[in-house]
């Protein structure tokens, strides 16, 4: 009898080991997903953000080019597989590209206030 009290003893204290270890663990846990949370709604908040610049860049590239657009021309879709480590310098390439969009619409256009002087 005094045996099995021993091994009933050794395997409850086992049980609140265990408990405390899940515990810790589950608490680390919570921690992990309220991080991944986070950073999914960053996520969510800089896809946002891109596809609102998107649409600006667009619009603003169909002014410049009013009389070059094609009626019913679809949009450029996303590329899917682009790598959103790159996305800044996505965004950096696209602004440049309207940069130099808008330079060429303005000499342009300079160009032909000064033929019709």
């Amino acid at each position: 009898m005094e045996r099995y009290r021993a091994v009933v003893s050794e395997l409850a204290g086992a049980v609140v080991d265990l408990r405390e270890r899940d515990a810790r663990r589950a608490e680390e846990l919570r921690r992990e997903l309220r991080g991944t949370e986070r950073e999914l709604r960053d996520a969510a908040d800089r896809l946002t953000l891109a596809r609102g610049m998107f649409e600006l860049r667009w619009e603003a590239a169909l002014q410049l080019m009013w009389s070059a657009e094609e009626p019913g021309r679809p949009r450029p879709r996303p590329d899917l597989r682009a790598d959103p480590d790159e996305h800044a310098a996505l965004e950096e390439a696209a602004d440049e590209a309207l940069r130099e969009l808008r330079s060429s619409g303005d000499r342009r256009l300079f160009r032909l206030r000064r033929d019709d002087d």
